[in-house]
C-alpha cells in the first residue's frame, strides 16, 4: 500500500509506514504536587495503511498518546517509531505526521482554501490549488473555500481541520474526536468519505475517539483504554464478541451490556451459571471452580425468547418495553437480581408492561468476569 505525496510538483509514491509504540510512558510532574502517570507502558504495533482507533472515556490518555506520537509532548520513557525510524526524540516537524485536532487550529485571517493551501506551499507543491478543490469537493465543503473561520460553524471548522489533516498526504495521519462537531448526516457522510480516502491512499492512521461507533465503524483494530492502560487490542469483532475483561465488555456496545451477580454451577458434566433466584444459563467456562462467585455478561442482543420451559433460562417481569420498529427492548425485572436486565426482542413480539418474559442465550455469549480483577474467566 502507497500513499502519493508531491513536495516539488512531481509525482512519486512513499511507502506506507508502520507505527510501534515501545512501552510509552508520559509522567507529569509539578513543584509541589503528586505526579501523575497519564500513559502507562503503552504497547502498539500497527501495520502499515492500518486504521487503529484509540476508544476510552474522557481522561483515559488517548489524546496524550496521540500527542506524543505527533510530538507535541515530551517522552517520559520508550520509543516511537515510524518505520524503522525512531522520533521520539524528533520534533514535530521532522516527523512527517499529519494531524487533525478536535480544537480546530485553524489561522484566523486567512480564508478556508488558504488554510488548506498553506503547507502545500511551504512545500512548494504546484498543484495546490487542484488538491484543494478536489478534497473539498470529497467533503462537500466547496462553498466554505472563500470564508474565514470566524463565520464557519463549528461542524464546518472540523470539516476543515480534517481537510487541512488529509491534504498532506501524509504517511501517518493522526486524527483526534475527528467527527465529534458534526451533526448525525454530516458525521456519517463524512465518516464513509473518510474511510474511502485512507484506503484510497493508504494513511497509516490514528483515531482516539470516545465513540464506539465510530471506532467500530472506522477501524481495523481498536486499542480500548483506560487509566493509561490499553485493555484489549483487537478487530472489531474480537472487541465486541470476545472483551477481555468487565470494563471491555460494559465500554463497547450499544446498549449497555447486563451486569449481574452469579454461581458457576455444574450439573451433570455441564457448566452453569445461577443468576438470581431461580434462573439458570449455560456457560463454557469450564476452569472456573464450581460454587464461585461471579459477575454475569449479557449482551441485550444476545438474549433470545420462547424458551421452552425445559431449558436453561431467565425469567421475569417486564418492567418497560419499547417498540424501536426493527427490534423490540424490554427492560425486565429478574427475582433475586438488584438491577432490571434489559434484553432485545424480535419486532414481531409486542409486549407491554407485567408480561412475564423468559430469555437465554448461547453458552458462548454468557461472559464472566472475576468480581474484583474484572477479568474475564473462561
Amino acid at each position: 500500500m502507497s500513499t502519493l505525496t508531491r513536495t516539488d510538483g512531481s509525482a512519486q509514491h512513499t511507502v506506507a509506514q508502520s507505527l510501534v509504540l515501545d512501552r510509552l510512558h508520559k509522567t507529569y510532574t509539578s513543584r509541589g504536587k503528586t505526579s501523575f502517570e497519564a500513559v502507562k507502558g503503552i504497547e502498539l504495533s500497527i501495520e502499515p495503511g492500518e486504521m487503529v482507533a484509540l476508544l476510552g472515556p474522557s481522561g483515559c490518555g488517548k489524546t496524550t498518546t496521540l500527542r506524543l506520537v505527533a510530538g507535541l509532548e515530551t517522552v517520559t520513557d520508550g520509543d516511537i517509531r515510524i518505520g524503522a525510524t525512531s522520533v521520539a526524540d524528533l520534533p514535530p516537524a521532522k516527523r512527517n505526521v499529519g494531524v487533525g485536532f478536535e480544537s480546530y487550529a485553524l489561522y484566523p485571517p486567512l480564508s478556508v482554501r488558504q488554510n488548506l493551501r498553506y503547507g502545500l506551499r511551504a512545500r512548494k507543491v504546484r498543484d495546490a490549488d487542484q488538491r484543494v478543490d478536489t478534497l473539498a469537493a470529497r467533503l462537500e465543503m466547496t462553498e466554505l473555500l472563500d470564508h474565514r473561520p470566524a463565520d464557519l460553524s463549528s461542524g464546518q471548522k472540523q470539516r476543515v481541520a480534517l481537510a487541512r489533516a488529509l491534504i498532506r498526504n501524509p504517511p501517518v495521519l493522526l486524527l483526534d474526536e475527528p467527527l465529534s462537531h458534526l451533526d448525525a448526516a454530516q458525521r456519517q457522510r463524512v465518516r464513509r468519505e473518510l474511510k474511502v480516502l485512507q484506503r484510497e491512499f493508504g494513511y497509516t492512521t490514528i483515531v482516539v475517539t470516545h465513540d464506539q461507533l465510530e471506532a467500530l465503524s472506522l477501524a481495523d483494530r481498536i486499542a480500548v483504554m483506560d487509566g493509561g492502560v490499553i485493555q484489549q487490542f483487537g478487530t472489531p469483532d474480537e472487541i465486541f464478541d470476545d472483551p477481555a475483561n468487565r470494563f471491555v465488555a460494559d465500554f463497547v456496545g450499544e446498549p449497555n451490556i447486563n451486569l449481574v451477580d452469579g454461581v458457576v454451577q455444574r450439573s451433570g458434566g455441564k457448566t452453569f451459571v445461577r443468576v438470581g433466584d431461580a434462573g439458570m444459563l449455560p456457560v463454557t467456562a469450564t476452569g472456573v471452580a464450581d460454587g464461585r462467585a461471579v459477575t454475569v455478561g449479557l449482551r441485550p442482543q444476545d438474549c433470545h425468547t420462547g424458551v421452552g420451559a425445559e431449558q436453561p433460562a431467565l425469567e421475569g417481569e417486564v418492567r418497560v418495553y419499547e417498540n424501536l420498529l426493527e427490534f423490540g427492548q424490554a427492560t425486565v425485572d429478574v427475582p433475586g437480581v438488584d438491577e432490571p436486565v434489559v434484553v432485545q426482542t424480535p419486532a414481531d413480539e409486542r409486549l407491554a408492561g407485567g408480561d412475564v418474559l423468559r430469555f437465554a442465550a448461547d453458552a458462548g455469549q454468557v461472559y464472566l468476569f472475576d468480581d474484583d480483577s474484572g477479568e474475564r474467566l473462561r
